[in-house]
């Protein structure tokens, strides 16, 4: 496997801005930071091609909302994606969700990114107030800015980038017995030119070998990447393409939320370096290698 660590993961994290984290992309600088409110973290180590996400690993739901939810912890922790911020956090450039998709869905659009009903369940005990309401749609708008930033500064300095959209899903409730450890969507990828970096990371994971799990994987086979995040990227950038994988639950009871002792850790030190390996691969296919950023980053 390649090497994973990246030299600057020794800055600490700060809370920052939305104004603040934008400087610091615009200045190239590397860090580590969480929005005022706590929404999500966005870690820059290095500047390179590739952003991966993790945007439905968080659980936090404010208080005015947590006190109005007639979901469990437990509940809710049964949608949500736990841990896939850990499949990719040694890689550069991370952005990863705090906050509960009961909150705000951050793969849908702000106009319906706050549930009423999920998953056939009620989820309020009283209609949320339209304050309510709008500031959940303002933290998710905000959160769509920032990729945006990220992801201009990325293509302004190489062309093009990547994102690893990371998302785990439940398989118990389907009747199917093949769902595939690893899904790829790719449905809103608009251009044939990506097909090869499609492949390359189709195959990747394919060969991600996992202790105590068999690992089989597919393109748009129970997902196909329809997600928002791939919505937002792909509508307004032909230069960014969005790569939706979905992990199978393998890792954990998906039932009580407990963690599996033996493929959770081995999950997350494969994937980690499969994405480490797939985006060296990436850069080094282009015809006219990528070249650094102008400004060299600085912490």
């Amino acid at each position: 496997m390649s090497e994973l660590s990246i030299s600057k993961t020794s800055i600490p994290e700060q809370t920052l801005s939305e104004e603040a984290i934008i400087n610091k992309i615009k200045q190239r600088e590397f860090f580590t930071a969480t929005i005022d409110g706590g929404g999500f973290t966005l870690k820059i180590d290095k500047y390179e091609p590739a952003l991966c996400a993790a945007i439905h690993n968080g659980g936090n739901l404010r208080s005015e909302l947590a006190d109005n939810c007639l979901l469990t912890q437990t509940e809710r922790y049964y949608e949500e994606d736990p841990y896939t911020a850990s499949f990719v956090a040694q890689q550069a450039i991370t952005l990863t969700g705090n906050d509960s998709r009961y909150e705000y869905d951050l793969n849908r659009n702000t106009d319906e990114c706050v549930y009423e009903t999920a998953w056939g369940k009620e989820v309020w005990k009283t209609p949320l107030s339209a304050t309510a309401i709008a500031t959940s749609k303002a933290k998710h708008a905000q959160f769509y800015r920032i990729v945006s930033a990220v992801v201009e500064a990325l293509a302004e300095d190489f062309g093009e980038c990547l994102v690893y959209d990371n998302h785990s899903y439940n398989y118990r409730r389907h009747e199917r017995t093949d769902l595939p450890v690893f899904n790829l969507g790719t449905s809103s990828v608009k251009s044939d030119r990506w097909r090869p970096v499609i492949d390359a990371w189709l195959a990747a994971l394919k060969n991600i070998k996992v202790d105590g799990a068999d690992i089989t994987a597919a393109e748009n086979d129970i997902f196909f990447g329809k997600g928002y995040l791939a919505a937002h990227c792909h509508g307004l950038y032909d230069n960014v393409l969005v790569l939706a994988t979905e992990v199978k639950k393998v890792f954990m009871n998906e039932l009580t939320g407990e963690a599996d002792p033996i493929v959770l850790p081995s999950m997350q030190t494969e994937y980690n370096a499969a994405v480490r390996e797939n985006i060296s691969a990436y850069i080094k296919s282009k015809a006219n290698p990528l070249n650094p950023p102008s400004k060299e980053g600085r912490s």
